[in-house]
């Protein structure tokens, strides 16, 4: 009786198994694939969730903004000045 269960056993992990080395190419098109970062810089379109700006840029209205904006440091002045 125990052998005859393993032997069901393995053969009902054996279509599970078969079942979703099928499946999984179909379940692939449905879900988008993110390709992580992406040598896109300031500017590029981007969209939240699917699309990913460069590291050190982030996603605003679609297009790739940089966390520490560039500034010149001769332009700042002191307060009182």
């Amino acid at each position: 009786m125990a052998r005859n269960l393993v032997g069901m056993s393995i053969g009902a992990l054996a279509v599970v198994f078969l079942v979703v080395i099928v499946a999984f190419p179909f379940l692939r098109k449905l879900v988008p694939s993110v390709s992580g970062f992406q040598d896109q810089g300031e500017g590029a379109q981007c969209e939240e969730g699917r699309e990913p700006c460069p590291e050190g840029f982030f996603c605003s209205q679609r297009t790739c903004v940089p966390i520490l904006p560039r500034y010149n440091v001769n332009d700042v002045t002191g307060y009182g000045s």
